[in-house]
C-alpha cells in the first residue's frame, strides 16, 4: 500500500515563475525560451511514497479449531450433493440426528429449517464443531 501526498507547491511555482521570468530562468530549468512559452504546465497527480508493512497491518486471519474445520468439510461435502428434495441429514457429536432443508452455510454456523426432530418447521443453527457426520437426503441411513 502506498501513501499519497500532494505535489509540493514549490515545483509548480518554480515552473510558472520560469515562464514569466524570461530567458535566464527558463535556461536554468533546461527549457528553451520558445518551448517554455508555448507549453502549459502539465497536470500532476499525487506523488506516492513507500509505506512499511508494519504501518499497514493486514486483517487478522481467523484460525478455526480442527474440530470445526472437519465439521465444515463434512457438512459442505454433503451440502453439494443435496438432491431435489433439498434435505440434509446431520448427525451431531452428541448422537442427535437432524434432517434440515434450506440449509445456509455461514462463516461460523450453519442454519436450516428442521424437517424431522424435536420441533419440525423451526429454524436450527449449529456450530461446525458439533457435526460428526452429514449426508444428503432425509431418509434414515440404510
Amino acid at each position: 500500500m502506498r501513501k499519497t501526498s500532494p505535489v509540493s507547491g514549490t515545483a509548480v511555482q518554480s515552473l510558472s515563475e520560469a515562464k514569466r521570468g524570461g530567458e535566464g530562468r527558463t535556461a536554468a530549468l533546461g527549457f528553451p525560451e520558445q518551448k517554455a512559452r508555448d507549453r502549459a504546465p502539465a497536470a500532476q497527480g499525487p506523488i506516492t511514497e513507500p509505506v512499511s508493512a508494519a504501518e499497514n497491518a493486514a486483517a487478522p486471519v481467523l484460525v478455526e479449531p480442527p474440530a470445526a474445520a472437519l465439521g465444515r468439510r463434512t457438512l459442505s461435502t454433503a451440502f453439494v450433493m443435496i438432491g431435489p428434495d433439498g434435505h440434509l441429514t446431520v448427525e451431531l457429536r452428541n448422537g442427535r440426528l437432524l434432517v434440515l432443508r434450506n440449509v445456509l452455510m455461514q462463516q461460523k454456523v450453519y442454519c436450516g429449517e428442521q424437517v424431522l426432530g424435536v420441533s419440525p418447521g423451526k429454524q436450527y443453527c449449529g456450530r461446525y464443531a458439533d457435526v460428526a457426520a452429514a449426508r444428503p437426503g432425509g431418509a434414515p441411513p440404510p
